[in-house]
């Protein structure tokens, strides 16, 4: 009788066991997506932007820039910075890398390899003109890490020309693509939103970088017209 009892027992703990399993398993599964980022644009908004196209949850973990040094041994941070996105895959860092990410899991890429390039293409040429525009001047404008250089304006002009290079050579690739809407396709893509948190990024050094040239003054407006991106704009936080 005993033995039966005990056979019983282990056989209710194995079921309850593989429920329990289960359970945790959909629990997992239900996580919402979070960003762990400074209450800034800057390297966080690609991202935010991105899942209000894509229609899904984001719940963001905001913190203040000028605690940095207080909160960063708080924080989980594989490489010591931020962002930081944690998904039911798992945890990711590097702006970048979490943007193609969302955009491949999301649809927001195209289809076809051809697509998909074009969109690394736009984004890596415009994250080689914010890395130049962060050591030729937010080094010393924003950041303060070394005194303004004596020939600050022509480095202002220089990268001026850095950034409009590079708009005239978007401009081309759209133009090579065929008439669309956007950059790539008459949706808004990984590549659109690149492009017009960049400008963002330059303007706070050039006020009318979004008038560079007609073509971004248009992209720009086109951007900002869309229906989900116009009640985003409108609805987010007033940061940097």
């Amino acid at each position: 009788m005993s033995v039966f009892i005990s056979y019983k027992r282990v056989k209710h703990a194995d079921y309850f066991a593989s429920r329990l399993l289960k359970l945790c398993q959909l629990l997992n599964m239900s996580q919402k997506d979070k960003l762990v980022y400074f209450d800034l644009r800057a390297r966080g908004e690609a991202i935010r932007m991105l899942y209000v196209l894509a229609n899904r949850e984001l719940v963001e973990d905001r913190h203040d820039p000028t605690q940095w040094k207080t909160i960063k041994p708080t924080l989980d941070l594989p490489l010591g910075q931020m962002p930081i996105l944690t998904t039911e895959d798992g945890a990711l860092c590097l702006s970048n890398t979490i943007c193609r990410y969302i955009a491949k899991k999301f649809g927001l890429l195209g289809e076809g390899l051809w697509n998909e390039t074009l969109n690394d293409l736009v984004v890596e040429t415009f994250q080689e003109f914010l890395n130049h525009m962060v050591t030729k001047i937010s080094s010393w404008k924003f950041r303060k890490w070394r005194p303004e250089p004596e020939n600050s304006a022509e480095i202002l002009e220089e990268v001026w020309h850095y950034l409009k290079k590079r708009l005239e050579y978007v401009e081309a690739i759209a133009e090579k693509k065929g008439k669309h809407h956007f950059i790539l396709s008459d949706k808004i893509q990984l590549a659109d939103v690149w492009v017009y948190t960049t400008l963002e990024w330059a303007k706070r050094i050039y006020p009318d970088a979004m008038e560079m040239t007609e073509w971004t003054k248009e992209f720009v407006a086109k951007f900002q017209s869309d229906p989900v991106m116009k009640k985003y704009l409108a609805e987010r936080p007033e940061t940097d």
